[in-house]
């Protein structure tokens, strides 16, 4: 399945997208309030457009959630599983990960907590003549810090597990 659509929404409410399953889905938004978007499985879903509030985002799967053409005033991303996420906050993006999937960003990053060997990183879109879904390229500054902030997290986890093994058997 393929679907392309423009969005128009109640400036003064809150839009909330939710998206599960297997295809392409593509939508451009012209929304001015926050939005709150629930997302799993294997498929895709491309925002563009602008959203004038902040974005609340929930993805678990191993689909793709692209954002980078949607920017928002803040974004907090909470991601579990293999997918691959790309988000943009222009003040700022708070990120949550589990699991092996990458999250890509754009804006300041906030905050980040990674449990599991998925990563977090900047990331900046290449300018292509195909519209939303455009391939990316790492920051390089960016790579090095979430190598350290991951093999910190390995390490937590490894202590974490050590000690319930004790506490347990």
């Amino acid at each position: 399945m393929r679907s392309t659509n423009v969005v128009f929404s109640n400036p003064s409410l809150p839009l909330n997208l939710a998206y599960s399953g297997t295809g392409t889905v593509t939508l451009e938004l012209q929304h001015a309030s926050n939005i709150d978007v629930a997302m799993s499985g294997t498929g895709r879903l491309t925002l563009s457009g602008r959203v004038q509030g902040d974005g609340q985002l929930m993805f678990s799967g191993t689909g793709e959630l692209n954002t980078f053409y949607c920017p928002m005033k803040s974004v907090n991303i909470q991601m579990s599983g293999t997918g691959f996420a790309y988000v943009y906050g222009v003040e700022g993006v708070h990120a949550i990960l589990s699991g092996t999937g990458t999250i890509c960003y754009r804006g300041p990053l906030l905050s980040q907590i990674i449990s599991g060997p998925g990563s977090i990183r900047e990331c900046i879109p290449e300018k292509t003549t195909e519209g939303p879904a455009q391939t990316t390229k790492e920051s390089e500054h960016s790579s090095s810090e979430s190598g350290q902030i991951m093999s910190r997290n390995q390490q937590l986890m490894m202590i974490l597990t050590t000690t319930i093994v004790f506490l347990f058997f």
